[in-house]
Formats: structure tokens, sequence, C-alpha cells
């Protein structure tokens, strides 16, 4: 698996939250409440998805503690 893959895959999701958030906000206009909610439910399940798309990062510091690494500050 290639680092583009979880990109896709959160591109994806992403899309299909829209349509189907989309989907019961229409619903919801025509006044079929119920199915709308069903709908909702489904986007907040893939919303708690999406949350597995985090970015990892392997960041190891070097420095030992009594000389931390040096940061710019803001003027």
């Amino acid at each position: 698996m290639t680092d583009r893959h979880p990109l896709i895959a959160f591109c994806a999701l992403l899309l299909a939250i829209c349509y189907l958030a989309t989907i019961a906000a229409l619903l919801a206009y025509h006044g079929k409440y119920a199915e709308a909610l069903g709908f909702g439910g489904i986007t907040t399940g893939l919303v708690g998805v999406l949350g597995t798309f985090r970015p990892r990062s392997n960041v190891t510091i070097d420095q030992p503690p009594e000389k931390p690494v040096p940061v710019e500050t803001q003027p």
C-alpha cells in the first residue's frame, strides 16, 4: 500500500459523507423524517470511520532534555 491509498480512501469517504448528507437533507425537506434520520445515522457512522485516516507521524527527537530543540519565535 502506497502513501496515496489512504488519501484516495479519505477523499472517497468524504464524498460519500457529502452525498449522504445531501440525500438526508432532501428527504427531510420532503417530509420523510424517518428516512432522513436513517441517512443521518449512516452519515454519522461514516464520520466516525473518517477518524481512522488520521496521518501517522513517526517523529523521534534525538535531543536530550538538557538541550532542547531550538524554536523560532514570532516577532
